[in-house]
């Protein structure tokens, strides 16, 4: 007899899914196919997920927490790209770029009193200030 009640689950037909949502995995290693080798744009992840829990949104649910790649990592892909692929122009992708924050071991020893700061005086925006060391969004965009 089968049942489609709470109890029954894929672990009762011998087969389990693990859907727990890593903390800290960035995919920073893993390096992406381009479709096009002789494009001169490519996109590089900056980060994965969200923190912001948006009433309609189901990024944080699907994908996880805000986790950035560690800066070193991703000039290292966009220099690559640049050397070896020609690529031209890079565009930083993420759920939320502006929250972008590398709290890396070394990006904390390198940058342990590190703040977020508009890129223009007497400008705000709605970013909310996490806080701590490490590297930003400005950071990286220099």
């Amino acid at each position: 007899k089968q049942t489609n009640s709470p109890s029954s689950s894929c672990s009762d037909m011998g087969r389990a899914v693990n859907v727990q949502l890593s903390l800290d995995e960035t995919y920073a290693d893993v390096t992406p196919v381009r479709h096009n080798p002789h494009d001169v744009s490519a996109f590089v992840s900056v980060m994965r997920g969200c923190n912001n829990m948006c009433s309609y949104c189901v990024v944080p649910f699907t994908r996880g927490r805000e986790r950035s790649r560690d800066l070193q990592s991703i000039v290292s892909e966009c220099t690559q790209l640049h050397q070896t692929q020609n690529v031209k122009e890079i565009v930083l992708l993420g759920q939320n770029v502006n929250s972008y924050h590398d709290k890396s071991q070394s990006a904390l020893l390198a940058n342990p009193d590190g703040m977020y700061e508009t890129s223009s005086k007497g400008f705000t925006n709605m970013y909310k200030l996490r806080g701590g060391g490490g590297y930003y969004f400005t950071d990286l965009a220099e």
